[in-house]
């Protein structure tokens, strides 16, 4: 256990040198992604307190004579409520569209699509390592809303519930 807690904080002693002051982004574009399900994003950022996330995910699963293709489209405005010299906290509004191939999420029986939108709000912190690298975690509120194929069901359902990011659910940007 003291052997675990030792790296740890050897870890820390040599990052927080590395840790850069926040810089003004505005005009700058960041590769990265908010969300692991769309993990093929950018980040532009309006002025110093407002940006644009965009992110896409797609995926194809093999399913022996044919594949069952699904894709995620997500967007966000975050807003930077207080800055700091390393760091922003911020607040996000966001959407997630998705389409879902019924053969991999749905009951399997048929090609057809599965549509889920997702509104979320999350306040979190984007964690600035020197001039071009951050790292970003968040939680919040979200609002879901399926609508299975029409051969499964006429009715759409609404969920309503928290998220949080863990460490598998850090997202990062690497500015230019």
């Amino acid at each position: 256990m003291l052997k675990k807690l030792t790296v740890i904080a050897l870890a820390l002693i040599l990052t927080i040198p590395v840790i850069g002051n926040a810089k003004d982004l505005t005009g700058r574009f960041g590769l990265g992604y908010f969300d692991s399900d769309a993990p093929v994003g950018i980040r532009y950022w309006v002025n110093d307190k407002v940006g644009i996330d965009l992110g896409l995910g797609f995926e194809s699963i093999d399913l022996g004579d044919e594949n069952g293709t699904s894709f995620w489209l997500e967007a966000g405005i975050p807003y930077v409520v207080y800055p700091t010299d390393r760091a922003n906290f911020f607040v996000r509004p966001g959407v997630i569209f998705s389409s879902l191939d019924n053969r991999v999420y749905g009951s399997g029986a048929s090609d057809e699509k599965w549509t889920v939108i997702e509104l979320m709000l999350t306040p979190g912190a984007e964690v600035f390592f020197g001039d071009h690298f951050s790292l970003q975690a968040a939680h919040g509120l979200k609002v879901r809303i399926t609508s299975p194929p029409d051969e499964i069901s006429d009715e759409s359902s609404t969920d309503f519930g928290s998220l949080a990011g863990s460490i598998t659910w850090l997202g990062f940007h690497f500015y230019f």
